[in-house]
């Protein structure tokens, strides 16, 4: 099934594009040995990496969701549970969820290559690894709000809307470069790695606590890394407007001593 499954991601998107370079563009195939060998590669990759998916990290995730919430609620399947009192429990939970967030965003590929994007077109002054760190760290705290959503049942209007609301609220006070790269971040922490593990983990979570359903934690972990973003947007600029502020307060008091 795996097999196939990787196939059918590459495969017809492959025959579309080669159709439409021979057909409507009427272009030769350019290197046509070496375009079928990285093609190849690309199949048999997505191969692997869905098996590994299926059958490692998405199986971890949803053991890891059904066992943790015995830190703060009895399981039959753990011993001894709860093991903590119920606030330590929860801690323990919303910090387990902050770190498998920002630990999934920063082995996001697409996240890898938007900071390398972002750092060449801004000749350096946007680091990759400063976007990194802020996207990585909103996701945790989105993953960690939709575990607080799911352990309380809080209706998912009552965080999205306010946090939709202050990203509008942010974004009408930062530069447009950063509110460009903030609002496109939100994108990259929907990639391969993070839904599979976040949603194995939600629903595990969800079971666990016999919560109506699991899901919306992707929702937050979208929304969040925006805010993020814009917030180190505003605080670059208040950094920058600081520093240009001193250099002009040094250089009229070199023209008075002068």
């Amino acid at each position: 099934v795996e097999i196939i499954s990787g196939a059918r991601s590459i495969v017809p998107l492959v025959l579309f594009l080669f159709l439409v370079l021979k057909l409507l563009l009427r272009e030769k195939i350019h290197e046509p040995g070496i375009l079928a060998y990285g093609i190849f590669l690309s199949v048999i990759g997505m191969i692997i990496f869905n098996i590994g998916l299926s059958y490692g990290l998405a199986k971890l995730g949803s053991q890891s969701g059904s066992f943790v919430p015995a830190a703060f609620t009895p399981l039959e399947s753990v011993e001894g549970s709860p093991l903590y009192t119920y606030s330590v429990g929860v801690s323990i939970a919303l910090f387990f969820a902050w770190i498998l967030g920002f630990g999934a965003t920063l082995a996001e590929p697409a996240l890898n290559a938007l900071g390398q994007t972002v750092e060449n077109l801004t000749n350096g002054a946007f680091r990759k690894n400063m976007l990194m760190m802020a996207v990585s760290t909103g996701v945790g705290f989105g993953i960690s709000l939709g575990v607080l959503k799911i352990i309380f049942e809080i209706p998912i209007s009552y965080l999205l809307l306010p946090g939709y609301a202050l990203g509008i609220l942010l974004t009408a006070f930062s530069s447009e470069e950063f509110v460009n790269v903030a609002w496109d971040s939100a994108g990259v922490t929907t990639g391969p790695v993070t839904v599979p593990l976040v949603l194995a983990m939600g629903l595990g979570f969800g079971n666990a606590v016999q919560a109506v359903e699991g899901f919306g934690i992707l929702s937050m972990a979208s929304i969040c890394p925006i805010l993020s973003v814009l917030i180190m947007g505003l605080w670059i600029q208040l950094k920058t407007r600081r520093t240009n502020l001193q250099r002009i307060n040094l250089l009229k008091g070199q023209e008075a001593v002068a």
